[in-house]
């Protein structure tokens, strides 16, 4: 049974890391640690972990599939989500995002955000 634990930096970056629950054995990186990463949950049959990253710009899902016996990430992250615009997005206020997985779905808080412009006419008025 493995751990994942996060580590941040006051540089809007931080890293995901891997440790055996039972503890005395390394600690094994998961994220590089050039963007935000958060929120690290695993999957179901502990094979996947999923996380928050906002390494596009916008916050999203994105995942690395880890092999317990050997206690080390298989492959390259992937992008799980592809919300990229403030229509829809995860909201950039991260502690208040919530992420949870069950066995055929994923969760996670969005927002949407949208603006308008207003002209006043007679201001001077």
């Amino acid at each position: 049974m493995f751990e994942v634990e996060e580590k941040k930096s006051n540089l809007h970056q931080s890293t995901i890391y891997v440790t055996p629950a039972a503890g005395g054995g390394p600690w094994t990186r998961i994220t590089e640690g050039k963007h935000w990463d958060d929120k690290p949950r695993w999957s179901p049959d502990g094979r996947t972990i999923y996380y928050l990253s906002d390494d596009k710009g916008f916050f999203n899902v994105w995942s690395i599939h880890f092999d317990p016996a050997k206690g080390k990430p298989e492959g390259e992250p992937f992008q799980v989500t592809n919300f990229n615009s403030p229509k829809l997005m995860v909201a950039d206020l991260i502690e208040t995002v919530g992420l949870s997985l069950t066995d055929n779905k994923l969760i996670v808080t969005m927002a949407q955000r949208s603006g308008s412009i207003w002209v006043l006419d007679d201001a001077d008025r």
